[in-house]
């Protein structure tokens, strides 16, 4: 696969503030994107919808809606033609700041909840079981019109110090478990071969639309450590693939499914296992090998950008994020034949 690229930065009149982990995704009823909350550390949470309509942004101001937080965790599902919001995390300022930075330090807060929203307003869903972890990854399982989500940790409050203290004994607060979400319920599979237990994984659906793509994470066997594998989850069972070649290990990357091309687009994260760095770096996935673009411009080094497919306009999406001294609001799209 060859393929010329190029990201292309939009001038929006009005956007969202700058800020990392807003949840994002297309609405394919009402042929638009919409993103909802995200983190800054100078203002927190936020709770905020707004709608993308392929070239400018406009806040909506729904009678219902979530709490504020931060989360990836936003897909379409076909079966209730709505949007499923999984989750997040809330951030709290505990008034304290960093000795070496001087910034406010927050503590985080597992919210366990899902919300659908459906173009109009949200709706929380009360039921008695969910994947309720924190910084899992889900997608959209198109041959069966539902929902999965992988991993995450369980988490209580978050320390000052920044370690998670877990809800109950275990070797380790990541899980590696798989839950599909049919439009009404949640229900957790009981699987044999599964990817090793992370948190900030990415997923999309696969190409060729044979389930969902697993790329990366933080967690693994023993001491936690970046991740860089590729797995497949085809609604029954994961398999995971060996591409010659891949992105290296990352966290808190941006994934979406290109239905144009039928390819997944990967884009920067946080890596490197000695020196964690910023990533900026664009990756294509054919459901079998990873191909590195070499786009002219880019967005900037990032992790944690909200990132989607707006089929209406025929364009990969992406949003804000975390750069290496702040939070950025700016809006890409990518070119693929640029």
């Amino acid at each position: 696969m060859n393929h010329n690229a190029n990201w292309i930065q939009l001038e929006t009149p009005d956007a969202p503030s700058p800020r990392a982990g807003a949840a994002i995704a297309y609405d394919e009823v009402r042929a638009n994107v919409v993103l909802f909350g995200g983190f800054n550390a100078s203002q927190g949470s936020h709770s905020e919808t707004w709608i993308f309509d392929g070239s400018n942004w406009t806040e909506v101001d729904p009678a219902r809606r979530p709490s504020e937080r931060a989360t990836n965790n936003l897909c379409w599902c076909p079966r209730s033609e709505q949007l499923v919001l999984v989750t997040g995390v809330r951030f709290s300022p505990t008034g304290g700041h960093n000795p070496i930075t001087g910034g406010r330090v927050w503590s985080e807060h597992n919210l366990g909840d899902t919300w659908i929203f459906d173009g109009e307003s949200w709706q929380e869903l009360r039921h008695s079981r969910y994947p309720s972890y924190a910084h899992q990854a889900s997608a959209t399982l198109l041959q069966s019109g539902q929902v999965v989500t992988f991993g995450g940790i369980i988490a209580g409050p978050k320390t000052i110090i920044g370690v998670f203290l877990p809800r109950e004994q275990r070797d380790s607060p990541f899980v590696d478990d798989t839950w599909i979400f049919d439009g009404e319920n949640w229900q957790e599979l009981d699987l044999e071969t599964r990817p090793a237990h992370r948190q900030f994984g990415v997923m999309s659906s696969h190409p060729d639309e044979r389930g969902v793509l697993l790329f990366g994470g933080h967690g693994g066997e023993g001491n936690p450590h970046l991740l860089g594998d590729t797995w497949i989850f085809d609604g029954e069972s994961w398999q995971e693939l060996h591409p010659l070649t891949s992105p290296s290990p990352r966290r808190a990357a941006g994934m979406t499914y290109d239905h144009l091309s039928g390819n997944a687009i990967l884009f920067g994260g946080h890596g490197g296992e000695g020196n964690p760095h910023l990533l900026g770096d664009t990756w294509i996935f054919d459901g079998e090998s990873w191909q590195e673009l070499h786009p002219l411009t880019s967005p900037s080094p990032r992790r944690a950008a909200g990132m989607t497919y707006d089929a209406m306009n025929g364009q990969v999406i992406l949003f804000g994020g975390r750069g290496d001294n702040e939070y950025l609001d700016d809006t890409w799209i990518l070119d693929l034949d640029g």
